[in-house]
């Protein structure tokens, strides 16, 4: 999006005043943020990561839409977050949110983007912040070489040799989907507390049908500062594999694909429950994410066009056998679409997976230690907030249960994740916690605990919408459609590296600015209960006065 701003030129009017001796310079005013009482949230090394100020801070000028009035608060906002000075924050999207909208502003530094650097703002319909969101690059280190962005053949041959090796596959089998320069901060990622931004190529890779995310460094060592996997208006197609061959690595539809079985409007295919049923199941999630939340078209959003005349659309292989038959998996890529078991065919399951597609089109969290848990626990909320819209689940005892009902059974309990056959944390570094901290230096299982401590956010979701008891206290769920709409804030707020803090955080003060707008039906009592759950799941807020 590109933001012109226009300069107005005011008459200079000349006053004669008697000499009283040299004038004094007066200091400029500080921005209206930076001056107002607020709330500053810090993650664990001190960098601020949310501002709230007490009372909205009205926007400066007072002409434009959101995108302007975002442009207008970004020195307050530079200031606050420690933004390096040489860098400049961009609008990069906007979104609606109650009666106001999101601005998500990006980070870039010598018109190249510092990874996972962003500030989502939060604006009343009037332009005033509410709050800000996200992490910075403080300083760089560094510059690139000469011969500008683009990545060198060398950047892009460790890239792959990297990607084969973390994938198991030969470098034959590896394709690299697209390379950019990209300033690398590992603060940012969470793969080190070092806060400075390096020269760095970006690349995102295709391997043994799973995306690879590699950064390779821009100096002569040209060294991997980090590796990792990245999981993962209505338009349907489905493939069907028949049970037979390996992921191809391409969407349905394109050539060479499996064969298309059902197209949006098509009647259903008889003997193939599975591709009946992912086609509807899809099509539930796009009711879901179009009555409950402000993202508009799911289609639009991470729909694939092949340039087989369907355009864009929801693509997804079904009855897949890529290395056992029942396949007892399934995942999203922008490379491939919904790619679907059978021994996992579940409406959650496909609303789990498509979820993926939207996080990484909104907040883009990283699919890696707490991020990635919270990436995770995202897939499993909405993907359960879908089921529970459809009324699929008619049993108390099936609700909040990931997977109930298919040839696997249940792989996840929202409501008990310690009760689960592999148990998870209820609380926040409690319990069953995978402690370990991911990176291409310390590998450790489950991308740093991906699948486990998303137990957390599960829970705490649970305790949001239906309410409960933990650790003595008792919470009243604020009920379904008020859950899925502040999760869908929280969604549109995060940013890359947010760890727990940061969505408590987050889901406090989507839920403060409800109250205030008095948008959605939510309540100072709402909020209040809010924070109870945060407090019962054990997540410490950051946070302090300024």
């Amino acid at each position: 999006m590109r933001i012109s701003i226009a300069i107005l030129c005011a008459a200079v009017v000349l006053v004669s005043v008697p000499a009283v001796g040299p004038a004094s310079a007066q200091p400029p005013a500080a921005p209206a943020l930076v001056a107002a009482p607020k709330r500053i949230h810090r993650d664990a090394a001190g960098s601020v990561r949310q501002v709230v100020p007490d009372r909205p801070v009205p926007r400066a000028g007072a002409s434009g839409g959101a995108a302007e009035a975002a442009l207008a608060h970004i020195p307050a906002v530079e200031q606050l977050f420690g933004a390096d000075p040489s860098g400049k924050l961009l609008v990069q999207k906007v979104s609606r949110r109650g009666r106001g909208s999101t601005v998500r502003l990006a980070q870039s530094i010598g018109a190249i983007p510092v990874y996972g650097a962003a500030v989502a703002l939060a604006l009343r319909s009037d332009g005033a912040l509410l709050s800000a969101s996200g992490a910075l690059a403080e300083r760089t280190a560094g510059r690139f070489p000469q011969g500008g962005p683009t990545p060198p053949v060398s950047a892009r041959d460790r890239a792959v040799t990297t990607a084969a090796e973390l994938a198991r596959v030969p470098v034959r089998a590896v394709r690299v989907r697209a390379g950019s320069a990209a300033w690398f901060d590992p603060e940012l990622t969470g793969s080190g507390p070092d806060k400075a931004a390096v020269p760095a190529y970006r690349f995102d890779v295709t391997a043994a049908g799973a995306g690879w995310r590699i950064f390779v460094a821009a100096d002569p060592s040209g060294a991997v500062l980090d590796a990792w996997k990245t999981g993962a208006n209505l338009a349907r197609v489905v493939c069907d594999a028949n049970f037979h061959g390996a992921e191809l690595g391409i969407p349905c539809g394109a050539d060479g694909s499996y064969p298309v079985v059902r197209a949006e409007g098509q009647a259903r295919v008889r003997g193939n429950d599975d591709a009946n049923k992912v086609y509807d199941w899809m099509g539930d999630t796009e009711k879901f994410y179009a009555r409950f939340t402000d993202l508009g078209s799911l289609t639009d959003l991470i729909g694939i066009d092949t340039h087989d005349g369907r355009g864009k659309a929801l693509r997804a292989h079904v009855r897949v056998c890529p290395n056992s038959c029942p396949y007892a998996n399934a995942f999203w890529s922008d490379a491939e679409g919904l790619v679907m078991g059978t021994a996992v065919l579940g409406l959650d399951v496909v609303a789990h997976e498509l979820t993926h597609g939207v996080t990484e089109k909104t907040s883009d969290l990283d699919y890696v230690n707490e991020s990635g848990a919270i990436n995770e626990s995202l897939s499993d909320v909405f993907g359960e907030f879908t089921e529970l819209s459809t009324r699929a689940k008619r049993s108390a005892e099936d609700r909040w249960k990931i997977g109930n009902g298919t040839q696997v059974g249940v792989v996840r309990d929202m409501k008990s994740p310690a009760a689960a056959t592999g148990p998870q944390p209820e609380t926040y570094r409690g319990p069953h916690w995978a402690p370990a901290t991911y990176s291409d230096h310390n590998r450790v299982p489950d991308l740093g605990g991906v699948h486990i401590n998303s137990g957390v956010g599960n829970k705490l979701a649970f305790l949001v919408t239906d309410g409960g008891t933990l650790g003595g206290r008792s919470i009243r769920g604020i009920g379904l459609k008020k859950a899925a709409a502040l999760y869908w804030t929280v969604q549109t707020e995060l940013y890359p590296s947010a760890d727990y803090p940061a969505l408590a955080n987050t889901l406090l003060t989507a839920c403060r600015d409800a109250a205030l707008e008095m948008s959605g039906g939510f309540t100072d009592t709402d909020c209040d209960q809010v924070r109870a759950a945060v407090e019962a799941v054990r997540i410490p807020l950051r946070e302090d006065r300024a």
